[in-house]
């Protein structure tokens, strides 16, 4: 995949967050990619499946755009993870 990381988004984090298969890890990247993101010159996201695993890379302008976006991404996937788990 094409990096798209940006110079100016120096503060970065990666998260991985494994499933019970890669179906389901397929599905959650599906559901969290099409959402925009507000303020798209300040935080970038990169989402990956990666065999069962979610993989994330946060690219962010400072520590604070990044803690507010990495937690409303969290609260996302945790939405996802509950409606997986409901459908099963």
């Amino acid at each position: 995949m094409k990096s798209s990381h940006r110079p100016e988004l120096s503060h970065t984090l990666s998260l991985n967050i494994p499933f019970e298969n890669e179906r389901q890890a397929e599905i959650a990247v599906n559901a969290l990619s099409p959402d925009p993101i507000l303020k798209p010159q300040d935080f970038h996201i990169i989402y990956t499946k990666n065999a069962s695993d979610l993989s994330i890379l946060f690219s962010a302008v400072d520590d604070r755009v990044l803690r507010v976006g990495v937690s409303s991404i969290i609260e996302s996937v945790k939405t996802v993870i509950e409606t997986i788990d409901e459908l099963q």
